[in-house]
């Protein structure tokens, strides 16, 4: 998240096979390829907290690490590898984390 950054509601597909609803920065959402949600309170949160939705890591030339959320498991950035970029960074992704079932305590 950088100065600046935008938020709003997109749907994250989990592996549950049920769709709930996450925040997160346009930017981020762009790059994880998420669809934006039209009415938020008509789907439920993602229970298990931001930090648990799979997602791929990168590293920039310069050695510094970003993650990035992924919509849903088919997407090709989780499933090949490749590159993301976040504020005019370009990250090359380094390898790709599943769901994690960790209770929030947010979601009981």
């Amino acid at each position: 998240m950088g100065s600046g950054d935008t938020f709003g509601f997109y749907q994250y597909k989990s592996d549950d096979t049920k769709n709930y609803v996450v925040k997160l920065s346009a930017a981020t959402a762009a790059q994880g390829t998420f669809t934006t949600v039209a009415d938020p309170l008509g789907t439920a949160g993602y229970p298990y907290g931001p930090k648990n939705m799979r997602h791929v890591w990168g590293v920039d030339p310069a050695g510094k690490r970003a993650k990035v959320p992924m919509a849903d498991a088919t997407n090709a950035k989780f499933v090949a590898g490749g590159t993301f970029t976040l504020h005019g960074i370009t990250y090359t992704i380094q390898g790709a984390i599943g769901e994690q079932r960790k209770l929030s305590f947010l979601g009981g």
